[in-house]
């Protein structure tokens, strides 16, 4: 009985395949990603492998504007390989369940920072800045990080859009575009289960 426990445990931790290696890959980018959108300043903006050879400075403002997009564009991927795949052990409905759900808190939290730690240049005082949803006033104008010792980070940012209540209603509907999509392969999955004899 107890070797049984430990094979569904071993088995539920298993990160062997793809799929569960892609979606671990993901969330541990999101802990990164939300690290450094809290710690901007830890940062340097080098890629490991790539180092300066980039075209742009990324920093904590990039990570929390581009980061989401890429995590919601991961959920596609996964939503879709998962639903080519037509059965899956007991155990996989467990695991992704959790990664699931840890996907969905951790990029709801990353675009959360959106409103929370970036403001238009000049404006760091009048934060958190839920009125973008509903208003675009800024036009033209640099994106800023207000958390404390960010002014170098600050010298190399992105612009708002134009049409920033746009970009706004994409950062905010974004976690529940990616829900979506886990949740519909999470139910594929169990739908799909099969259990051991």
């Amino acid at each position: 009985m107890a070797e049984a426990k430990t094979s569904t445990t071993s088995s539920l931790l298993s990160i062997r395949h793809p799929l569960r290696k892609t979606v671990v890959g993901v969330v541990l980018a999101l802990v990164l990603s939300m690290v450094i959108a809290r710690a901007p300043t830890a940062y340097t903006g080098e890629i490991p492998l790539v180092g300066k050879f980039i075209p742009l400075k990324l920093n904590a403002i990039y990570i929390i504007i581009f980061g989401p997009l890429l995590a919601f564009g991961a959920s596609i991927y996964v939503w879709a390989a998962l639903k080519a795949r037509r059965t899956f052990r007991e155990t996989d409905e467990t695991f992704f369940a959790i990664a699931f759900l840890l996907w969905f808190v951790l990029l709801a939290g990353l675009c959360l920072q959106y409103f929370i730690v970036l403001a238009p240049e000049g404006h760091c005082d009048r934060r958190p800045n839920f009125d973008f949803l509903w208003t675009n006033t800024f036009g033209d104008t640099r994106i800023v990080h207000c958390m404390s010792n960010t002014a170098e980070i600050n010298k190399e940012t992105p612009f708002y859009l134009r049409q920033q209540i746009l970009q706004s209603w994409a950062i905010a509907l974004i976690p529940l575009g990616s829900a979506w999509f886990l949740a519909s392969a999470w139910l594929h999955i169990r739908r799909n289960r099969h259990y051991a004899a």
